[in-house]
């Protein structure tokens, strides 16, 4: 069942429920007190029926004292007594001596009083009719007598079913009423959630754009907000994945490429040594041109490997010196740089991060092997170094090519080179700035490039320090 029918049906039953209960309650109420009244009117009029009956008793004297004069006495008795309908009558000696009206109503309650139990009412039922009947026992003397007065109280009874009768038109007038105005309620305040509905519908075929409307501060307009959210979050997150496979797809493709051209180069220069006789010169340059091609897979395989170690390994985090970091990355790029005749200064004051002291050798080396690609000959790259409030700062400067703004955004993807025929030149496969920025993301450390075109490049790393320190 949709939730609308759920709402529509459980507040119409739970109205009609309790405008019935209500109603029936109010009606038997009605009644209880009317009932009370008569119960009390017909306790009075019998006791005042017995304390005339018993005064008149008294006043005569005993030889006159027999159910003649005794039906004498209750006649002008009950002609100051008797009202419209009511029935008196007086028992002796266990049978009928009087009755003001002929009537077959019968309740026999006069035979169960005692001296203990002298009083009492009770209903009896003639036809359609209900009579109240109280009865009490009258001792005078060696004598006892029982008088019983019967009050019609049909017309409460009547009252309360004619009160159910109205009240059951009125339920059935209220019932059509109330189901119409219910369903119109029901309509309004399920329509956000029809939209929301709608909207995830749509959502869910494929429309990324909808999304709920938010009306009013109910939980509905919060739960559209929440929805709302989740979209977003939802079509970011399928965004995120679009944009991993593309990088994923470029990736493999730039890989392949990568890979083709060196290989074409060497299988061709393998080939001619095979099939051609070739002069020593040309033979030399032959295996001089596979060597340096080899030599360019092997750093494209060790830096694919680096990559994927850098994902996957388990990390040793120490607190390592600053100065030590940077001069193991010195000497592995000492032999590069010295072939191009390129100055190297150092400033770095007394300092620690903690990291893993493979993967910060390997950002060192990667940033100084990148500088040094890009300084002419005779080129300049300064390092600095100091401490902060709550991390370590460095700095790595050159004099060479620098690169345009538009470069800097595009410098972390796998592959991607500024001047790849001079990146393929000096033995680079655009994978070195992808490397550093994982493992940077790693130490939680923030990195920032500046560069000039012709002028170098700066690139600052930023190092935090143990948890718990004021990071500046």
């Amino acid at each position: 069942m949709k939730f609308f029918w759920k709402i529509y049906f459980s507040f119409t039953v739970l109205f009609l429920v309790s405008f019935g209960l209500f109603g029936a309650w109010m009606i038997q109420v009605t009644f209880e007190k009317s009932y009370q009244k008569v119960l009390e009117e017909g306790e009075r009029d019998s006791r005042m029926f017995q304390l005339a009956f018993e005064m008149n008793m008294n006043a005569m004297a005993d030889a006159y004292q027999n159910d003649g004069m005794i039906s004498v006495a209750a006649g002008s008795v009950i002609e100051n007594l008797a009202g419209s309908g009511d029935i008196y009558r007086i028992y002796g000696n266990y049978k009928l001596i009087y009755e003001s009206q002929e009537s077959d109503v019968q309740s026999g309650l006069w035979l169960e009083l005692t001296e203990e139990k002298p009083s009492g009412y009770t209903l009896a039922r003639d036809g359609n009719r209900t009579w109240l009947v109280y009865a009490c026992r009258s001792d005078l003397g060696p004598r006892v007598f029982y008088l019983e007065n019967l009050t019609d109280i049909s017309e409460i009874y009547r009252d309360r079913e004619s009160y159910y009768d109205m009240y059951t038109v009125v339920v059935l007038i209220l019932t059509a009423v109330t189901a119409v105005l219910v369903y119109l309620i029901t309509r309004i305040l399920t329509r956000s959630i029809h939209e929301l509905s709608h909207t995830a519908r749509g959502f869910t075929g494929g429309d990324y754009t909808a999304r709920a409307l938010e009306q009013g501060g109910d939980e509905i307009a919060g739960l559209a907000h929440d929805f709302n959210e989740m979209a977003d979050t939802i079509s970011e997150k399928m965004q995120e994945l679009e944009d991993q496979a593309k990088r994923q797809e470029d990736f493999t493709a730039s890989f392949a490429h990568e890979l083709k051209t060196p290989l074409t180069s060497i299988i061709g220069y393998a080939d001619m040594l095979r099939t051609v006789d070739c002069t020593k010169e040309e033979t030399f340059e032959a295996v001089n041109y596979i060597f340096w091609q080899g030599k360019r897979l092997e750093s494209l395989s060790f830096k694919l490997l680096e990559l994927i170690v850098a994902e996957k390994q388990e990390y040793d985090f120490r607190t390592l010196k600053a100065e030590e970091l940077v001069q193991d990355a010195v000497e592995l790029t000492r032999t590069g740089r010295e072939e191009k005749n390129i100055r190297l200064t150092m400033n770095l004051k007394e300092g620690t991060v903690t990291g893993d002291r493979d993967l910060l050798v390997s950002v060192f080396t990667n940033l100084l092997d990148n500088a040094r690609k890009a300084v002419p000959e005779q080129g300049r790259i300064h390092i600095r170094g100091r401490g902060h409030a709550g991390g370590y700062l460095f700095s790595v400067s050159d004099n060479g090519c620098g690169m345009e703004e538009k470069e800097l955004s595009r410098i972390t993807e796998a592959f991607y080179m500024v001047d790849k025929s001079r990146a393929r030149k000096e033995g680079g496969a655009g994978l070195g700035m992808t490397l550093c920025s994982r493992i940077l993301d790693l130490h939680d450390a923030q990195w920032k490039i500046s560069s000039v075109p012709g002028k170098g490049t700066t690139i600052a790393l930023w190092f935090p320090g143990e948890k718990g320190e004021e990071q500046a």
